[in-house]
């Protein structure tokens, strides 16, 4: 079942939705969203269950309630639909039984389905969504009307789990250790659960109440029933929940986990014979542990020593032309698990700047940013720098202060350089760096109101940090508010921050001449750069008001805006600084099932930019659409605009650009979710009229599911784009020279996963994605007029000789010929992962893994799918092969 929220898209992103919260199903099918308009349940009508005690060995977990606890044990029923019929009895009876033990929770859940021939199961690795019925319960042992911990299994025994926080946001990367037991019989299916308290987190005292809620959805017509109901239209979710009660004498668990893991491997890899530090089989061998300590009922430690995600899906690859960083998520099991305690958006909604915040923990372990120059000389250096170790302390306190602290320390990682002549020696690529984040935030109002701060800290070694131009220190933190008022249907939310660098005269004029600031802009007056600068400060803000419950609609508008200073990209991601932005949005939400429609909505959103001289900088708008049919089909489409505006970034470095106004576009399909062959289809492209320049993506997905427990995903992504202002240099002479050139590109890559489960806890994962781009660049130019009115009077037409891979051009007229290597490229890549898993315990798991990795450049500049990967696949791989095992020592 997924529960949805409306936010605010960027405002220069391309579209303004509702996104999806996932609170306790796992389905590939569409899903309900916020605000029928009708409060079919009323807050006060609390729902309320009664545990009954039982000794924990009188218990086997084989999904039946046969022994006589349970039927001592109060039973809960009357479910309600959230979906497809809001506040409309279930379809089919659900019953919900709970007892509580010395060490464990019991949960007995029985769906009762006259027809048990339709009821649907999907053999999947554990957490992956899937089309499957499933039962889950929900338990907010901190009773805080806030967060929650929910265990979900489907008919065949897959299991899910998710932690809630802030009443209706997730952290599905949580993973507890627990049992569950599935049985299917004539008149439906059942599942019983046991659930260590270890796994929980209350407090200590001699009567617990917590909140509960059961949820049960039926696959065959997506229907998703709560035993306490929650009106879409109040976009809330734990807080909703009913109360278990009756709980007594629980002795508080000692809540001590150890994994340790140990891994062996083989990377065989192409290279130079004559290469000292090449190894065509080079042995790999690693040990480790993560350790998780109750230091209070209230709060964990999380400790993990030379940790390793050799498990862990390849990125994908990419080909990026722009001056910005490429955000990747993360994926390593360590800071994915409990990281929404430490989430500080700095972006609005979901659109281009969604992923920018103040913790990105894919600063710690990140590649090494030195390089080594040794001509006529070999060197090698690691793609990652080591993680020493790390450590987070999380928790609630029973007055309501949540509470996050993390800390990384991160080795120096040296280069070996063996010279032509001469004694081999080493070179620092990255410093000793250690890396802290504290999260604190109180809870008012059982949670309606709160107030927070956030602190964030980077320490290198200074003498290392020094030599490779990097900040030795960087700092950012700040205070935020949110405040639910009017019925809990509207929300004041903001925060104010401050971040503080410090470095070498080097390292900071780098800072100042990033693409986030370009301080030595000539026509910059409100900014000025300065080589001999040791520190940078800066501040932002964001001041915003939402309609978040009830009827058909929302709306938001808000403030946001960060200082020409403002920097945070040593442990944060950010692209962008000097701004001020006012935006609006509009939404008009109809979940309830109205003629041809399950749901439909639309949303407006309009925004304007400014930087802190004043100029205006962006302006514009857009409107986009979604519609789910009753026979499950999605579609979706939406048009963008922004103006003509004034930009400081085309001429990286250079004065403001007048660049041309742009129109986005983007839409597509989805077939029903519940049929063996899935097809979704998204397009989006642009046009910019006034210099000729636009861009086509075509993405279509199937999936295929050949078996109940087989799933076959096959997507692909074509883009065509022609860019007549790309960027392709600056070149000096006695004046600048701003180099452009009209660019042709075409970029198609495969993605194919096939996932096989044996059973629940054996499972195949394949991964693999060939990727081939190739650019072509001509009618080279010049910027003359960097603000002209027309298009054409903004360049200089360029017309260079071309001798091998090198263009010259006479720039300055004065008979002297200036030279820049050709750009053009083809860029080759193929990743592959496969990973078989076995959880042969609760908690531990044996790994074999395989991985993959091609890569193939050339300067041709044409496109040509045969000839491409063929030289791709002509390259001789790196392969890596891997057994690791981790073992959970617990109670």
């Amino acid at each position: 079942m997924m529960w949805t929220r409306c936010r605010v898209v960027t405002v220069v992103g391309l579209a303004m939705a509702c996104s999806s919260v996932e609170a306790a199903a796992f389905q590939d099918g569409p899903t309900n969203g916020v605000g029928d308009g009708a409060e079919t349940a009323s807050p006060s009508a609390l729902r309320t269950l009664q545990a009954a005690p039982v000794t924990d060995q009188t218990i086997e977990i084989d999904g039946r309630a046969d022994e006589a606890a349970w039927q001592s044990a109060e039973v809960a029923t009357e479910f309600v639909q959230l979906a497809p019929r809001e506040g409309a009895p279930a379809s089919q009876r659900t019953e919900a039984r709970v007892l509580y033990g010395d060490r464990s929770l019991y949960v007995h859940m029985k769906a009762f389905e006259p027809r048990p021939e339709e009821i649907v199961g999907q053999l999947t690795r554990r957490d992956q969504r899937s089309h499957s019925d499933l039962l889950g319960v929900a338990i907010d042992s901190y009773h805080d009307r806030r967060t929650a911990f929910q265990f979900s299994v489907n008919p065949v025994g897959v299991k899910h789990d998710v932690y809630h926080f802030d009443d209706t946001s997730e952290d599905s990367g949580w993973d507890a250790v627990w049992d569950v037991a599935t049985e299917v019989s004539d008149d439906g299916w059942s599942a019983e659960f046991r659930i260590p308290y270890s796994q929980l987190r209350f407090r200590d005292e001699s009567t617990q109440t917590w909140g509960i809620n059961f949820v049960r959805e039926i696959a065959r017509n997506q229907e998703m029933a709560l035993w306490s109901p929650t009106p879409r239209s109040a976009n809330a979710l734990v807080s909703r929940f009913g109360e278990l009660r009756g709980i007594r004498e629980l002795d508080t668990p000692s809540r001590l986990e150890l994994l340790p893991y140990t891994l062996g491997g083989l990377e065989r890899a192409p290279g130079d014979p004559e290469n000292p530090f090449h190894r065509p089989n080079d042995p790999l061998g690693q040990v480790g542990a993560n350790l998780k300590y109750g230091l209070t009922p209230d709060l964990t430690l999380d400790v993990t020593l030379n940790p390793d995600f050799g498990q862990v899906e390849a990125d994908p690859a990419q080909v990026n032309l722009s001056a910005f960083e490429t955000f990747l998520p993360e994926r390593r099991p360590f800071f994915v698990e409990g990281s929404s305690i430490f989430n500080f958006s700095l972006g609005i909604g979901d659109g281009d700047g969604a992923n920018e915040s103040l913790f990105y923990s894919r600063r710690i372990g990140r590649a090494p940013q030195g390089s080594v120059e040794a001509n006529d000389a070999f060197s090698e250096a690691d793609d990652r720098t080591s993680i020493y170790g790390a450590w987070k302390l999380s928790g609630k306190t029973a007055g309501g202060w949540s509470i996050g602290a993390l800390h990384a320390l991160t080795s120096e990682e040296s280069a070996r350089v063996a010279p032509e002549q001469g004694a081999r020696y080493e070179e620092p690529v990255e410093p000793l760096t250690n890396y802290g984040v504290l999260r604190i935030q109180k809870d008012f109002r059982e949670g309606r109101s709160a107030i927070g701060m956030i602190g964030t800290g980077t320490r290198r070694d200074g003498a290392t940090a020094e030599a490779l131009k990097l900040r030795s220190e960087a700092y950012s933190g700040g205070l935020d508010f949110r405040h639910r008022f009017a019925d809990e249907r509207w929300e004041l939310s903001g925060y104010v921050l401050g971040s503080h660098v410090r470095g070498s005269p080097d390292a900071i004029a780098r800072t100042q001449r990033s693409p986030a600031r370009y301080f030595q802009r000539p026509d910059a007056e409100h900014v000025t750069f300065d080589p001999e600068r040791t520190t940078l400060t800066g501040a932002a803000a964001d001041l915003s008001i939402s309609k978040v419950a009830g009827g058909y609609w929302r709306f938001a508008t808000g403030l946001q805006t960060r200082s020409p200073g403002f920097e945070v990209n040593d442990l944060g991601f950010m692209n962008s600084a000097d701004y001020l932005t006012h935006w609006g949005w509009l939404g008009y939400h109809h979940n309830a099932p109205q003629g041809p429609f399950r749901r439909w909505s639309l949303n407006l959103t309009a925004w304007n930019n400014w930087n802190y001289e004043g100029a205006g900088t962006g302006t514009g708008g857009n409107v986009n659409a979604n519609v789910q049919f009753q026979n499950f089909w999605n579609a979706w489409a939406g048009v963008n605009s922004n103006l003509e505006t004034l930009d400081a970034g085309t001429l990286r470095g250079g004065p403001m650009f007048r660049r041309e106004a742009q129109t986005n576009f983007w839409g597509g399909f989805g077939t029903d979710g519940r049929k063996p062959v899935q097809l979704n289809v998204n397009g989006s492209g642009n046009v910019r009229p006034a210099s000729d320049s636009w861009a086509l993506n075509l993405s279509p997905n199937v999936r295929i599911r050949p078996s109940d427990r087989a799933t076959f995903n096959l997507g692909t992504f074509v883009n065509r784009r022609v860019d007549d202002r790309q960027w392709v240099g600056k070149i000096e002479t006695d004046a600048p020279h701003y180099l452009f050139g009209r660019l042709h590109q075409t970029t198609i890559g495969v993605t194919v996963r096939a996932d096989y489960a044996f059973t629940p806890t054996v499972s195949l994962q394949l991964y693999a994605q060939p990727f081939v781009s190739a650019g072509r660049y001509g009618d080279f130019k010049t910027v003359a007029n960097p603000r002209a009115e027309r298009y054409a009077d903004r360049f200089e037409p360029l017309a260079p000789r071309r001798d091998g891979r090198t263009y010259y051009a006479d720039l300055d007229r004065d008979a002297t010929e200036e030279s820049f290597d050709d750009p053009d490229f083809n860029v080759r890549r193929f990743r592959s992962n496969a990973v078989l898993r076995w959880e042969f315990r609760p908690g531990s798991t044996l790994f074999l893994v395989w991985s993959q990795g091609r890569d193939d450049s050339a300067g041709l500049g044409d496109f040509d799918l045969s000839r491409d990967l063929g030289n791709l696949f002509g390259v001789a791989p790196r392969d890596v092969f891997m057994v690791k095992l981790s073992y959970w020592l617990g109670r």
